[in-house]
């Protein structure tokens, strides 16, 4: 099983809290690919106290990748906030208003709308989370998590089917490097048996071409190239058939090697048609590895 780094889930929900009564919640959660974990969290301030216990929760789930996360109330109702008028500046303003009709005798009486009217005669009072608040809350967006989770896994076997398909290419386009080379080291070890036979009569540009001969069948065998090449496909085989949750490191190793066998395959023989073959090789482990890049 495969996770992808990238998914999206919402759900509005209701909870039942005891000092602020019945208050709707409204949560998103988007993740996109990154090295590490990174969380950019949007509260209501009212919330802002539960950041850290949320981003501990999500990390443990999540792992990896960066999560934007929307938490708000629903039809922007300040829940656990309260709106209270500040008597003392209210007082303030009424004491001054006298001062200045006794001053300078001016005629009037200061209404209550006239009050309202002054800077700072409303003070927001934030309701204190009990933990029976934060535990509802935290449950809710544990909930949301399992269902980027869901939609990670969905992800996540889209990319697991494009990837065997990649590397069940990659083994048939090795096997057909198998057999070129093969022919092309018969081919050469065909020369070098007609060269030798010159040479042994005395030939003396046999025997320079035999020097040749020898170095190109040398670079010709990529056996152990090859060998390697299947035994990391069998590695990642048996990533793909693990218990382990984090695999995309691992893959991306993996494929660094593959393309490290591939680029020496090439390097050692210089033949048109093994060459072409690599090149195939290379352009499917490089997609690969851009599908490796959204892995958990």
């Amino acid at each position: 099983m495969l996770l992808s780094m990238t998914g999206f889930s919402s759900k509005a929900v209701s909870i039942d809290a005891p000092k602020a009564g019945k208050v709707s919640l409204s949560i998103e959660m988007k993740t996109i690919n990154s090295r590490f974990f990174e969380m950019v969290c949007k509260l209501p301030g009212a919330l802002n106290s539960l950041e850290v216990k949320i981003q501990r929760l999500l990390q443990k789930k999540l792992r990896r990748g960066r999560l934007y996360l929307s938490v708000r109330f629903a039809e922007d109702n300040e829940a656990f906030e309260s709106i209270n008028p500040s008597l003392k500046h209210a007082e303030g303003y009424l004491k001054a208003a006298e001062q200045i009709k006794n001053a300078f005798g001016v005629k009037g009486e200061l209404e209550i709308t006239d009050l309202l009217q002054m800077p700072s005669m409303f003070v927001s009072t934030r309701t204190e989370l009990d933990p029976g608040d934060e535990k509802q809350i935290l449950a809710v967006v544990e909930t949301v998590a399992d269902l980027l989770l869901q939609a990670r896994r969905e992800e996540g076997d889209q990319l697991y089917n494009d990837l065997l398909k990649r590397f069940a290419l990659c083994k048939e386009k090795m096997n057909e490097v198998k057999k070129l080379s093969d022919s092309l080291m018969d081919s050469i070890k065909k020369s070098i048996d007609e060269k030798l036979a010159l040479a042994e009569g005395g030939d003396e540009v046999a025997k320079l071409q035999l020097e040749d001969l020898y170095a190109a069948l040398n670079k010709a065998d990529v056996h152990e190239e090859i060998t390697r090449f299947n035994s990391h496909l069998q590695g990642v085989d048996a990533l793909f058939k693990s218990d382990k949750v984090e695999k995309g490191k691992r893959l991306d190793f993996m494929l660094q090697e593959l393309l490290r066998e591939t680029n020496t395959t090439m390097a050692k023989c210089s033949n048109f048609d093994i060459s072409s073959v690599c090149v195939d090789i290379k352009v499917e482990l490089e997609k690969a590895r851009e599908q490796t890049q959204n892995i958990v």
